[in-house]
């Protein structure tokens, strides 16, 4: 009878993990679709030459940031709409142009206590380049700040969600 509770437990858990691979796996398969046909996007526009990687960015509007180099071996970012038609389908910004990541969370930190950083991804709001820096305060807060990519000033602030 210990045998056959051994089984079932031993089965359960294994269908669970199997169930639960499969839901992110479809889950997380859209992204990736985006994220590869923006890099094929890109390439085929010979906005760069090469590509590093891709990030989903959702403020407003849906953005995906590609990163590489374009022939001279510039780095830049490009954001392409997932609106199509939108007439803003893709945008490139010279990387070395602006704020780093560092520098952005450097701003941050120098206004807000930063417990624990959770991301820093480039991103477009209003037709402007931003980096979207995402943290916890001393409180255990979530906060989101947007710093402007061309000057390093805070643009929008969403704190102590």
């Amino acid at each position: 009878m210990g045998n056959w509770i051994k089984f079932f437990l031993v089965f359960f858990l294994a269908l669970t993990a199997a169930l639960s691979t499969f839901v992110f796996y479809k889950a997380y398969q859209p992204v990736s679709q985006w994220k590869n046909q923006a890099e094929q996007k890109v390439l085929a526009a010979g906005l760069l030459e090469e590509t590093d990687r891709a990030e989903v960015f959702n403020g407003t509007e849906a953005w995906t940031v590609v990163y590489g180099e374009d022939g001279a071996g510039t780095e830049k970012a490009v954001f392409v709409s997932r609106e199509a038609g939108a007439g803003k389908d893709m945008k490139e910004i010279v990387l070395k142009k602006g704020v780093t990541a560092k520098q952005a969370v450097d701003a941050v930190k120098n206004e807000k206590a930063v417990r624990k950083l959770l991301h820093v991804k480039l991103g477009m709001e209003d037709d402007e380049p931003i980096w979207e820096v995402v943290f916890k305060n001393d409180a255990g807060k979530l906060n989101y700040v947007y710093v402007s990519f061309t000057d390093g000033k805070w643009q929008k602030r969403i704190l102590n969600l």
